[in-house]
């Protein structure tokens, strides 16, 4: 709690010696210098008090510049954050999901952009998968391949023969982030591959 310049000039006037050298009443010249150090005093213990709300990155402006420096943002997967709600929101995400290797852990990284998922892994003992790829998956060749099916990306466009190599499915930059994000947050001996409901 801020301080007022009143409760400041009570302050410092209960710290002076007593006798008529030190007077208290408000038209001395004493009293008067206490008050203008008072506002002061006051000003500064207000500002201290805003950045408080600076702490938390969810309610930073002013210091928003600094939280993105400490994180390294913006990054690859945030670029397209332009407006302070959208920069507030990449830096608390990155704060609050570090870590973590379980579907639980993706699929409330994507509910936190606005996305339901399904993690599927091409395991046996822990998915149905496309009967065609038994072979290799017993032969240990997807051992560390997931696969991260979307499930509401809304409309998107093909990759098809004679893009750019490079292209995806993608529906505008949003999508983009979703692999982003999940690419860069995967365990660093695995492979994500994505996938979109069909058109």
């Amino acid at each position: 709690m801020a301080y007022s310049a009143q409760q400041y000039v009570g302050q410092m006037q209960a710290l002076l010696p007593t006798g008529a050298a030190w007077p208290r009443d408000p038209d001395a010249t004493l009293t008067q210098l206490l008050a203008a150090l008072g506002e002061e005093f006051a000003r500064v213990d207000a500002r201290v008090e805003q950045l408080v709300a600076e702490f938390d990155p969810r309610s930073a402006y002013e210091l928003l510049d600094e939280w993105e420096a400490a994180l390294g943002l913006p990054d690859a997967c945030t670029a397209a954050a332009t407006t302070v709600s959208a920069r507030q929101a990449a830096i608390w995400r990155k704060l609050a999901f570090v870590g973590g290797q379980s579907r639980a852990f993706y699929i409330g990284l994507a509910a936190a952009l606005g996305y339901e998922i399904e993690i599927h892994e091409f395991d046996p003992d822990v998915d149905d998968f496309d009967g065609s790829l038994t072979a290799l998956i017993a032969g240990g060749r997807y051992r560390f391949v997931w696969r991260v099916h979307v499930l509401n990306a809304g409309d998107f466009t093909f990759f098809r023969m004679g893009d750019e190599i490079g292209g995806r499915f993608r529906e505008g930059d949003t999508s983009i982030d979703l692999e982003c994000i999940i690419t860069a947050s995967r365990p660093a001996h695995t492979h994500v591959i994505f996938s979109y409901p069909e058109a």
